[in-house]
């Protein structure tokens, strides 16, 4: 999957946007990959009525640190996956592991980029798609109205 959407979005421009969008759409086709794995489920899971606690908050935390760190060195070191400045046996080296992984137009770390940035994107998104799904609603420590003990 992040072949493919490397490949199929690669303005030849600039390889930072290519990164960025290619990690969209990956994102993008692990979320219609879940809902397809979700509908076809024979027990559905009953969904949560109460709001996050603070480990959601922690892993989108640590997800959004992860692409900020991951992007801008991409950002920062553009040229570091391509062939172009080895000579010699380095050259040789290096076409070699791109003919390994099937890239030669693109350097590695876009791959790189779009295998170890689509999970961090997808719980990112994730994240904020429960918080915004269970705005309004009780903490997880507060009693509801529903099965409340009293006294």
């Amino acid at each position: 999957m992040a072949a493919l959407t490397a490949q199929v979005v690669k303005p030849v421009i600039n390889p930072t946007l290519s990164l960025l969008i290619a990690q969209f759409f990956g994102a993008g086709a692990c979320f219609l990959l879940g809902r397809l794995l979700w509908s076809v489920q024979k027990t559905k899971p009953e969904p949560s009525l109460r709001r996050p606690d603070v480990k959601l908050f922690r892993g989108m935390g640590i997800c959004l640190s992860f692409l900020i760190v991951l992007d801008g060195l991409f950002f920062l070191f553009p040229d570091a996956g391509k062939c172009e400045h080895f000579s010699g046996y380095m050259a040789d080296k290096c076409a070699g592991q791109e003919l390994f992984f099937g890239i030669h137009d693109l350097p590695l770390e876009i791959y790189l980029g779009v295998v170890l940035g689509v999970p961090a994107l997808a719980g990112l998104i994730s994240g904020i798609w429960v918080l915004f799904r269970t705005a309004g609603l009780p903490n997880a420590d507060e009693p509801g109205e529903k099965n409340s003990a009293g006294g």
